[in-house]
């Protein structure tokens, strides 16, 4: 006789496997074309819907369906925000408000993971009605996963900036840097025959040259995050443990 637990085991296996085939194939999409088809949302937020319907069928529980709402509203919004703002594009808030409706919780492998234990001494679970500000709004296992992601994702893709700026370093003469110093973190000097415009933005130029800003596809940061957050947990939290 298959158990509530082993039940929602498998749930949370199959929430897995369908997150890596979208990841799998929207960074494809994203370094090939810096785009990914929105044909691809409809059926993946089905199969989120679906399973969190069977989840709560088979282990009805108010307190965790209302935090799962409070969950979507919350990644919606902040989602929304980020794309507002410029922080990312569209499929990328598109993809973390399909993990808000994928993931009813924070998902566990063979119960050993995350490495990182999301319960920090002061932190009050919500479900006696409080926030706690470390981890990513939650205790385990009712962290808001998606903004886990979401944490992870943009440590994660500070290395671009820090590697831009490295590289830049390196390779150009002093003579041929910018004065504009934001350049040397967001731009690449290349000759303007080889410039990419699905996959660059030209920021400035001269005779022979341009600074062009690489379209980052964030799709492939994301996924990085989501591998960190499932065998890791939260960085930030992670970081902040190392000074308390």
């Amino acid at each position: 006789m298959v158990t509530t637990l082993e039940y929602t085991e498998i749930l949370d296996i199959l929430r897995i496997l369908a997150t890596f085939v979208l990841l799998v194939f929207c960074s494809y999409s994203d370094i090939r074309w810096r785009k990914v088809t929105n044909k691809v949302w409809i059926p993946f937020v089905l199969i989120g819907i679906i399973l969190a319907v069977v989840e709560f069928s088979i282990n009805f529980d108010l307190a965790r369906i209302v935090w799962y709402v409070i969950s979507f509203v919350i990644v919606f919004f902040a989602s929304y925000f980020i794309f507002a703002i410029g922080g990312f594009g569209g499929a990328d808030a598109k993809l973390f408000i399909f993990l808000s409706v994928l993931f009813t919780h924070y998902p566990s492998i063979l119960s050993k993971y995350p490495l990182m234990p999301l319960e920090p001494a002061l932190a009050i679970s919500p479900s006696i009605g409080a926030l706690a500000v470390a981890p990513s709004i939650g205790v385990y296992p009712l962290t808001i996963f998606p903004l886990t992601v979401l944490v992870n994702t943009f440590i994660v893709s500070i290395a671009v900036p820090v590697s831009i700026l490295i590289y830049n370093l390196i390779k150009l003469p002093k003579d041929q840097r910018s004065d504009k110093g934001y350049y040397m973190f967001m731009c690449l000097k290349i000759k303007r025959e080889k410039i990419d415009e699905v996959k660059m933005r030209v920021m400035d130029e001269d005779d022979n040259y341009a600074w062009v800003s690489p379209k980052i596809p964030l799709m492939v940061f994301i996924t990085v995050g989501f591998i960190i957050a499932l065998i890791y947990g939260d960085l930030i939290y992670g970081i902040i443990s190392l000074f308390i």
